[in-house]
């Protein structure tokens, strides 16, 4: 199976059994920066400052309203920064392996950052009583366009250059279905009488 007349392997069925060859440090590495991305991600509304309860007056409190903690602030983007480039590497290093870079690093790139984004959104009309602030504003930039440019290489990779493995795929294999348990099994070809 996944296997033309000649004996040679689509480029599909090499992508498929390339991922049990991969190394393990490096699905480990994706599930570190990915996840140390969303941990950027969860701290950045720690750092903002609450709009109910700012002090008044001084040039003290007039930062003290844009960041509430900075050390928190300085942390969150480290881990923001650590996630992102990892992710960028990992991308580049295993870049011909499609499946691979979907399944590790841009769905869970989107996820991540998508939580990023509704955990801003709380925080900011929870906590916040709706008030943007400075911090609140980079924070939904930052984590929006995570969010966006993770979503785009989703759809362009699984709806563009994967489904097009597939197809290229069933055109020499023939299609196939998931079977009642994910076994794999050949589609029933409809025969003209």
């Amino acid at each position: 199976m996944g296997e033309d007349t000649n004996g040679t392997q689509t480029r599909y069925v090499r992508m498929l059994l390339a991922l049990d060859e991969i190394p393990e440090l490096y699905k480990l590495l994706a599930a570190f920066f990915t996840w140390i991305l969303l941990a950027g991600f969860i701290l950045f509304p720690g750092t903002f400052a609450s709009w109910n309860n700012r002090p008044a007056g001084s040039t003290a409190s007039q930062i003290a309203e844009v960041i509430n903690h900075v050390p928190l602030l300085v942390i969150a983007w480290i881990c923001t920064g650590v996630g992102g480039c990892g992710m960028i590497w990992l991308w580049w290093r295993w870049h011909d392996n499609y499946i691979w870079i979907v399944n590790r690093i841009f769905v869970p790139g989107l996820l991540n950052s998508f939580a990023g984004v509704i955990s801003t959104l709380t925080n900011v009309y929870g906590s916040q009583g709706g008030f943007f602030s400075t911090t609140a504003k980079s924070t939904i930039i930052v984590t929006g366009a995570i969010t966006v440019i993770c979503g785009i290489l989703v759809l362009v990779y699984q709806f563009g250059l994967i489904r097009n493995l597939r197809k290229e795929h069933e055109s020499v294999v023939g299609a196939e279905k998931a079977g009642h348990y994910g076994e794999g099994v050949p589609e029933e070809v409809k025969r003209e009488v």
